[in-house]
């Protein structure tokens, strides 16, 4: 039996492997602490017929001008692909995962927050009203000037008790004010937004001054009791003589 062993199918020393290993730190195969997941690679096993006799016909001029030069391909799954955003590699065990649809990933939530803490000229209400809008236009990925009349809508429809509970109503407003002084937000834009927050913080202390305390409860399961016990008392029949029908209480006033 006879093997062949060539560089790749262009012969011109580019690697043919799996591309993973190109890109892998390294000391990775030293670092794992478990089984990993591998990007799945092709090997092309080709049976070569006999070869010619050897001639110098290959190093004649061609008819045709200059010989086109081969071009290298992957072939197989011999394919590495990268993230758009970070051009990374994409690792094996994120082939299944689509996370260029991800915008806000938890890191960068927890980095926008941490820089947001580390400002000094801004109150603490200032930071809360900016750490909920920031976070916000990352989830929804409002980047143009034209969206942010809707972004506040939104931003009020899914923060609006939050922000009522913590008292940031003046902070929120203070923010559509400076919006609509870079142009950003309408006028209009901003009389709905507040109309709707003074609809959440009314149907909020109505909810609330409709639900009674524990106290009250407690107050009025005692009182309905007690008088439970006094209903009773004075509901109960008259008793009355069963000769003459008339009550025994009227029949003693008599006498």
């Amino acid at each position: 039996a006879r093997i062949d062993v060539s560089i790749n199918e262009c012969y011109d020393g580019s690697y043919a492997g799996n591309p993973q290993d190109i890109h892998r730190q390294p000391g990775f195969a030293f670092s794992r602490n478990g089984p990993v997941k591998r990007t799945p690679i092709t090997h092309i096993l080709v049976c070569r017929p006999k070869r010619t006799k050897a001639s110098m016909s290959e190093f004649l001029e061609s008819e045709d001008g200059e010989v086109e030069q081969q071009r290298t391909y992957s072939s197989g799954h011999n394919r590495l692909y990268f993230h758009s955003d970070t051009c990374l590699p994409l690792r094996p065990q994120e082939m299944e995962v689509d996370s260029e649809d991800e915008k806000d990933p938890k890191w960068l939530r927890e980095k926008t927050i941490t820089q947001i803490e580390e400002f000094s000229d801004v109150n603490e209400g200032e930071k809360e009203v900016m750490k909920l809008w920031n976070l916000h236009v990352m989830k929804h990925g409002f980047i143009a000037d034209n969206q942010m009349n809707h972004a506040c809508m939104l931003f009020v429809e899914n923060y609006g008790q939050k922000i009522i509970k913590k008292n940031l109503c003046r902070n929120f407003m203070l923010h559509l004010v400076s919006m609509h002084d870079f142009n950003l937000i309408s006028i209009m834009s901003i009389d709905k937004a507040v109309t709707k927050l003074r609809e959440m913080q009314q149907k909020l202390e109505k909810g609330e001054s409709a639900s009674p305390s524990s106290e009250e409860i407690t107050e009025e399961q005692n009182g309905t009791a007690n008088g439970f016990s006094e209903i009773n008392s004075k509901e109960k029949p008259l008793e009355t003589d069963g000769v003459s029908g008339v009550s025994k209480q009227s029949k003693k006033q008599k006498l």
